[in-house]
């Protein structure tokens, strides 16, 4: 075994050994390395510890970055909803507007259209009784021959001569009819006088237990009630149902009044408060001064008649769930209700409903003029033919008997 120094590499003298030399440098180096081991772990643990601050704050840097970014995506997408939106809702508003006109154009042509329809059938009811006519009297004409044309002549005027009183009666039966009906409006008048002077709370319970009736009738799948006397409320409210979700409410409040009371007003409004909605209408039979009957707005709220109710209450009521459908947040929604009621209250709405009522109105006159018409027409037309039946039936027998008695006579004088 060489006997060398470990670290020279030179001999080493002798008595001294190169393990004990070895022994004694370990022993003089494990302080020195524990310290070092110590110094370079603290320094290991220092760095490692900048780093991982540093890799923190880089993360959140990064973080904070990434947040701003979505931020900045999350408004530019947000804005793009918006426009998206308000876009939605002009062509929304745009289609609305034009199915309405559509809708009204439609309406006139389809009541213009009816018009003639029942001109056609008048006039052609009336050319089928002049053919008739005619032809009753061809036949005449045709039956009788040659030897009864005298006789023929003379009933054909005896028949128009009925004619004409017919006719004549016919018109006393008109101005009687109209006298009649004069004095049956004026007694009616008098028993609403009379009924006028009972009890307006009696009065206004049949008022809106009919108002209450009437819009079951229209609206069964909706949820309408009525409050009662004596409590503090509207007289009857209609949750307007999409569905099994409400999509909103209508109002009503009935006054069967004579006079109009302006309080009327004030308590709608209150109404608009007390529900949550803005739309809350009047019936009512009395109109404010100046104002125009059937339907008129007064402060915002409309004043409607009885007639007219559920052609404003469909209106209204097709507006909300179409708004309920849009699925917009409760703001919008305000919005569009808000729109909805305005154009409801404004004049364009209130010309065109008016005159969509008055067309119904004027189809329904026509219609029971036409049907009135051809029931008396018809019932003239029955009784001229069968005084002209019973005519001919005269004439034939007189004819007849004419006939064989002079056959009787020359068989009676070859006899003789």
């Amino acid at each position: 075994m060489s006997n060398q120094c470990p670290l020279c590499g030179q001999a080493l003298p002798k008595g001294v050994h190169a393990h004990e030399l070895n022994a004694r440098i370990q022993k003089l180096a494990s302080p020195v390395v524990t310290a070092e081991k110590k110094k370079l772990r603290e320094e290991y643990n220092d760095r490692l510890t900048a780093e991982r601050e540093m890799a923190r704050q880089r993360a959140e840097r990064h973080v904070q970055r990434e947040l701003r970014s979505a931020e900045e995506r999350a408004q530019r997408a947000e804005q793009e909803k918006e426009r998206e939106l308000r876009k939605l809702q002009k062509d929304y508003a745009e289609r609305l507007s034009s199915e309405r006109e559509n809708a009204r154009r439609q309406a006139e042509r389809n009541v213009k259209k009816q018009l003639l329809d029942a001109e056609k059938r008048v006039n052609e009811a009336e050319g089928r009784r002049q053919k008739e006519v005619q032809q009753v009297r061809q036949e005449f004409k045709t039956q009788l021959g040659k030897e009864v044309a005298k006789t023929v002549q003379l009933a054909t005027e005896r028949n128009e001569a009925e004619l004409e009183k017919l006719q004549a009666a016919r018109e006393n039966d008109r101005v009687r009819h109209e006298r009649e009906s004069a004095m049956l409006q004026g007694k009616l008048d008098d028993m609403s006088r009379k009924l006028e002077k009972q009890s307006g709370e009696r009065l206004g319970n049949e008022a809106e237990l009919d108002l209450y009736s009437e819009l079951r009738r229209a609206f069964p799948n909706d949820k309408i009630e009525r409050i009662g006397r004596g409590v503090k409320g509207a007289d009857i409210i209609q949750q307007v149902m999409d569905g099994t979700k409400i999509a909103g409410r209508i109002v009503y409040e009935s006054k069967n009044t004579l006079g109009w009371n302006k309080g009327f007003i004030a308590q709608a409004k209150k109404y608009q408060t007390q529900y949550e909605t803005p739309h809350v209408m009047i019936v009512t039979r009395s109109f404010p001064e100046k104002q125009q009957k059937g339907l008129c707005v007064v402060n915002d709220i409309p004043v409607v008649e009885k007639a007219m109710v559920v052609s404003l209450a469909t209106v209204i009521r097709d507006g909300v769930i179409e708004i309920a459908k849009l699925r917009l947040s409760g703001g919008l929604r305000d919005v569009k209700s808000q729109e909805l009621f305005d154009y409801i209250v404004g004049d364009r709405f209130g010309t065109r409903f008016r005159e969509i009522a008055e067309g119904i109105a004027l189809l329904r006159v026509q219609q029971q003029k036409e049907r009135t018409w051809h029931e008396n027409a018809w019932e003239t037309e029955s009784k001229v033919h069968e005084r002209i039946d019973g005519r001919h039936r005269e004439v034939g027998a007189h004819i007849k008997g004419i006939v064989l008695g002079a056959a009787d006579g020359k068989v009676l004088a070859a006899k003789a």
